[in-house]
């Protein structure tokens, strides 16, 4: 359904209708993100049906029926509900987005926009690249050591003989929710992998 990888504009459109369709939406009230790895949230509404954010990684809304749409290989989906407001939220976090807490930007948003609190929120972490499969440089592991306490590390990553890591980015994402105040019975955290589930999931990590 991205209007950025090359394909047929038409067959692109078609997917989108098919998957409007499959999910009972409408097609026309679907927006869109041009997604850049920042924490750049933005408030949507009517205004906004059928077009495409530009430098945006997380979007809000409390329209009814206006749908978000999010783009993914091995990166975060983070699903965010306020049955209070009648508000949601969804953002998409890679390791960059994780390690400046996407999550708690998008729970911010949602506050001073809707008045979201965060202990109703129910939120969930979806399927993406698991530990085992997420191998990242040492560069990458810094940047988790400035963020994240000494506390958290183990949980984290680990050390490879190679001089490589493997990341956990369901962890990193589950401690970023927890500290911005998500009740951990209100989180649901996914076991499945994009990399391990190719029959159902795309990873460029199996091409």
């Amino acid at each position: 359904i991205s209007t950025t990888r090359g394909d047929d504009p038409e067959a692109v459109n078609e997917n989108r209708r098919r998957l409007a369709t499959a999910i009972g939406v409408e097609e026309s009230k679907m927006v869109y993100t041009n997604q850049t790895h920042t924490t750049n949230v933005v408030v949507v509404d009517e205004t906004n049906y059928g077009k495409t954010m530009p430098e945006t990684d997380g979007m809000v809304t409390n329209v009814p029926g206006l749908c978000l749409v999010t783009f993914y290989a091995d990166c975060v989906p983070l699903y965010f509900v306020d049955p209070v407001h009648h508000a949601i939220g969804l953002s998409h976090s890679g390791w960059r987005g994780t390690v400046h807490r996407m999550g708690r930007v998008t729970l911010k948003a949602m506050k001073e926009a809707f008045g979201t609190k965060t202990e109703d929120v129910i939120c969930a972490i979806g399927p993406s690249i698991c530990q085992s499969c997420f191998e990242v440089g040492g560069e990458v592991v810094e940047e988790f050591q400035k963020e994240f306490a000494p506390s958290y590390w183990k949980e984290l990553f680990y050390a490879k003989e190679n001089g490589k890591y493997q990341l956990d980015l369901w962890k990193a994402n589950e401690i970023v929710l927890l500290e911005a105040g998500i009740q951990k019975e209100k989180l649901q955290i996914t076991d499945i992998c994009t990399r391990c589930n190719p029959e159902y999931l795309f990873s460029p990590r199996i091409m």
